[in-house]
């Protein structure tokens, strides 16, 4: 695999330079009450707020959603989700006016409300625009940053019996085709990072095929979601490692060598941080 020059990913007016040689940090704040890493635990404003301000000293930027994707999650309605994270991404902004601030959600209606009351920087879709059909326009609209992942399924179904011919292959067909979209849509690449889904919708076979493909082609950086997922459990058994986030630190060094730019989407930017040699 070639090594790469830094990638700029466009966010509205900013341009955030994504580096070959230390990836950019992004915080997770799960405004919500049964996350499965942490739900419950930010659920109040107070303690999100307190939270997102540690994540930002932390990392490069906090992604705060407000609706739980683990398998087996019941959906939110848009309404219930914007009253959970909008207040929290608006007191963000307001403490920390020139903070990156991401909203994970796959509505349209609840993306347009962070962009407009709370200025966030990027958009976190899980469901690449296809669980709801506006969320394309609202994107070109206001020309933030979009992340768009696979996902095998809605999070109710996506992890019963997830079945590929070629995982890799129909992955890479996903993104690539979702690329074509946004792009008639008015989304020019250079606003798109891509994500393969790690855990939504994947064995842990699917996950480790993911993780060890070559994505270059795809011609765009890749933001990976690898914190706390279930599947790091295999690499622990499998690596006599003592916990999942010492699994986590070996597949990210795997990842770096390879000399992308990306994103890491983490629940303790300061601690990958340190693993990693980024400090």
């Amino acid at each position: 695999m070639p090594v790469s020059a830094t990638e700029a990913w466009l966010c509205g007016d900013r341009t955030i330079e994504l580096s070959p040689a230390r990836s950019f940090l992004l915080g997770i704040l799960n405004v919500t009450p049964d996350s499965f890493s942490d739900g419950g635990k930010f659920a109040g404003r107070a303690e999100a707020v307190r939270q997102g301000l540690a994540l930002l000293e932390q990392g490069d930027g906090v992604d705060v959603g407000g609706e739980s994707t683990r398998p087996g999650a019941v959906p939110v309605p848009a309404q219930e989700e914007r009253g959970r994270v909008i207040p929290v991404l608006k007191e963000l902004r307001k403490e920390r006016p020139e903070a990156f601030l991401s909203v994970d959600t796959h509505k349209a209606e609840v993306a347009r409300a962070a962009i407009g009351e709370a200025g966030v920087n990027a958009v976190n879709d899980v469901g690449a625009g296809r669980w709801d059909e506006g969320m394309e326009a609202v994107i070109a609209g206001n020309r933030v940053g979009y992340v768009c992942m696979h996902a095998g399924g809605r999070p109710q179904e996506m992890q019963k019996n997830p079945v590929y011919g070629d995982v890799v292959a129909e992955v890479c067909s996903f993104l690539r085709g979702r690329l074509e979209s946004l792009t008639a849509a008015g989304v020019g690449p250079e606003r798109v990072l891509l994500d393969v889904g790690i855990g939504f919708g994947k064995t842990v076979q699917h996950n480790r095929a993911l993780l060890e493909a070559d994505w270059s082609a795809l011609e765009r950086p890749l933001l990976w979601g690898l914190s706390r997922k279930s599947f790091l459990e295999a690499t622990r058994t499998e690596k006599r490692m003592k916990d999942r986030d010492e699994a986590l630190d070996w597949w990210n060094r795997e990842l770096l060598a390879r000399r992308q730019p990306m994103v890491w989407r983490v629940h303790d930017p300061r601690r990958v941080a340190v693993a990693a040699g980024f400090r």
